[in-house]
């Protein structure tokens, strides 16, 4: 300190003054911020507790198709069945994630990969009810006309709807996604299923 000259011991002392008064006004500083950073994480959470409700309902209309066709027409599920069905989960597993991208991100890229998963699942659900079924009316010619004009029916109609609103997703993302959210809350709520009987 001896070394240092009066004005520049002078400026020493102002710098450590103001290092302490900044030190005293830090933890008023900090709450400052405070509900601003809590807010944020709170809308981060319902945000989170949004896509888990939405995938919830996609997730459970595919289940609730299963549960029909487990509880009317495939009694006896073959290996082929049990792989399909297995299959089909591994792709509702993947709806969480994508789910929280289209809703973070509506573009062309992030709607039409949701799409795909969407109508893969479609597909690997039509094959796990049509394999399932065909193995319980193997024995019943009228039952296998009935069960076979109902399933391309629903096939192609699943089909047609995916196919559109993968295109449309090309073109307006933003409704394509509104529609890939709500049909499946739809369907959930008020079902409109082809039902199949074993009866003759």
């Amino acid at each position: 300190m001896d070394k240092f000259s009066d004005e520049e011991k002078q400026k020493l002392a102002d710098m450590q003054e103001q290092f302490k008064a900044a030190q005293k006004e830090e933890p008023a500083n900090l709450r400052e911020h405070l509900p601003a950073i809590n807010e944020v994480h709170y809308k981060g959470f319902l945000s989170d507790i949004a896509v888990f409700l939405i995938t919830f309902f996609i997730v459970a209309d595919f289940c609730y198709d299963l549960h029909l066709s487990f509880s009317y027409y495939i009694f006896r599920p073959t290996k082929t069945v049990a792989i399909m069905d297995f299959m089909l989960f591994a792709d509702l597993s993947l709806f969480p994630v994508m789910t929280k991208w289209i809703m973070a991100e509506t573009s062309t890229f992030a709607v039409v990969n949701f799409g795909v998963v969407f109508l893969i699942a479609k597909v690997v659900e039509i094959l796990t009810q049509y394999f399932g079924a065909k193995e319980t009316v193997k024995d019943s010619q009228i039952m296998r006309i009935v069960m076979n004009k109902s399933f391309v029916i629903r096939s192609v109609f699943d089909l047609v709807i995916n196919i559109i609103l993968i295109i449309m997703s090309l073109y307006i993302p933003r409704v394509a996604m509104i529609l890939y959210l709500i049909i499946p809350v739809i369907s959930f709520i008020f079902p409109n299923r082809i039902r199949l009987t074993n009866k003759d």
